[in-house]
């Protein structure tokens, strides 16, 4: 059978025409399977991540209460305790709604949970009954213990929605592998009939698919920054689209997790409390070390807020460098906010660790100075009644309470005692250490 040349040229059209009709189903399917996969990671997988996370802190607080509560033996701390108690049942309620995979590891969390909660009550009835020793020993055993059992089962959950978080990318990938070499080779086959038309239409969708391709590599490493841009109002652009959302709720979530200051990234007045709370109630000895500048609001107003910044960033780079030579991974370094910093360490180490921070100090601040500034001595600010005044180079304050030389019971003694100690050391025109040497009996 003869095939004339109109027919030749209507049957190529034909074939592209089908070749296009392929090509578009399939990626309109493609795209339709990635967005479904997106959305689940979106509005499933990360809303049960968000969730644990916010269980995690629950925890954590009724923790935290608890403790403070066998410190301090404060009613709002119990109160606060069984609100977060409520919230933290709340919130196994909706993961379970969320995701009934995860079930049996709430049934066993909601049991530890609640065994938690008859213990705290136990604890409270042994305070009020004004026997504390027999509370400690409880916040130490078996408080502890289901606290700990509640954590793990809580990374557990966490542990199986990474993996089906892993499971929906390495999902995404292959279709998105499988997507592209069949896409390229049906635009191969078109192009041979010399349809152009039809070569860009593939071009643009194998394009899009190698934007998406990379796009899910960089949130799988964790490189929430490198997104498609995909422009229009077609299914490619809402992809994108959903993966902005995604890739903004991810990194939300990984800052959610930061307890730290602003600037110098170091813990803030949450986790120090924690900290002396847990040494305390551990009857740890140790060393609680204040840092403070001196003249520094002189400096601050007289080259600027920036300039200010960079010294608090030097100093807590310079106390974080110190912590890592003299002390162990055991101190503690906090950042309570402005120009005081907490170092929190062995008193075997503190002598040590406080002239290093001095030496430091002195040798490096000048470098933040004018020259001029620095060859008169002092420089010419603003006081605190806002009249010009002389200010000396700055100096730092360290005030030292030793807990094997001073009786500490709670936190606010601490801060009391160390105030004290740093009003007295900045009666001092230069950087020096004060130690609490009074002992204990």
């Amino acid at each position: 059978m003869n095939i004339t040349l109109r027919r030749q040229i209507f049957l190529s059209y034909i074939v592209m025409i089908l070749f296009n009709l392929i090509v578009g189903v399939y990626a309109i399917w493609s795209l339709t399977e990635l967005t479904t996969i997106t959305n689940d990671l979106i509005y499933n997988d990360l809303a049960i991540s968000e969730k644990l996370t916010k269980l995690h802190d629950s925890a954590l607080g009724q923790d935290l209460y608890e403790k403070r509560y066998l410190g301090l033996q404060q009613p709002d701390a119990a109160e606060q305790f069984w609100t977060r108690s409520r919230e933290f049942m709340a919130l196994v309620a909706d993961i379970s709604n969320l995701n009934p995979a995860l079930r049996p590891v709430l049934e066993q969390m909601t049991t530890y949970h609640d065994a938690y909660g008859q213990l705290f009550s136990e604890e409270m009835a042994h305070i009020a009954s004004k026997r504390t020793p027999d509370a400690v020993a409880l916040s130490g055993g078996a408080i502890k213990s289901n606290f700990d059992k509640i954590l793990l089962l809580i990374k557990d959950a966490e542990l199986k929605i990474k993996i089906q978080q892993n499971h929906h990318i390495n999902r995404s990938n292959s279709l998105g592998e499988r997507a592209l070499t069949i896409t390229i080779t049906l635009s191969v086959v078109a192009f041979v009939f010399g349809i152009l038309f039809a070569y860009l239409i593939t071009n643009h969708l194998t394009t899009a698919i190698g934007h998406l391709k990379a796009a899910t590599h960089s949130i799988r490493s964790g490189n929430f920054d490198n997104l498609p841009e995909i422009k229009g109002e077609d299914e490619l652009a809402d992809l994108a689209i959903s993966f902005k959302e995604m890739s903004a709720r991810l990194k939300e979530l990984e800052e959610m997790n930061l307890d730290a200051n602003p600037l110098t990234k170091l813990p803030g007045n949450l986790a120090i409390e924690k900290e002396l709370l847990t040494r305390l109630n551990e009857t740890q000895k140790f060393s609680f070390c204040l840092i403070d500048l001196d003249n520094f609001k002189g400096f601050n107003d007289r080259y600027g807020y920036a300039r200010g910044s960079d010294v608090i960033k030097w100093l807590g780079d310079n106390l974080l460098m110190i912590k890592k030579d003299l002390g162990t991974p055991e101190d503690f370094l906090g950042h309570i906010g402005g120009d005081d910093f907490v170092i929190i360490c062995s008193p075997d180490r503190v002598q040590a660790i406080c002239n290093r921070i001095i030496e430091q100090f002195d040798r490096g601040i000048a470098e933040f100075y004018d020259a001029e500034d620095v060859k008169k001595g002092f420089i010419v600010s603003i006081d605190r009644n806002d009249k010009p005044a002389i200010f000396g180079i700055m100096t730092i304050s360290i005030a030292v309470v030793n807990t094997d030389r001073t009786l500490i019971r709670e936190p606010k003694e601490v801060a009391f005692k160390v105030t004290e100690l740093k009003q007295y050391a900045k009666t001092f025109p230069k950087s020096l250490t004060i130690m609490d040497r009074r002992r204990v009996g």
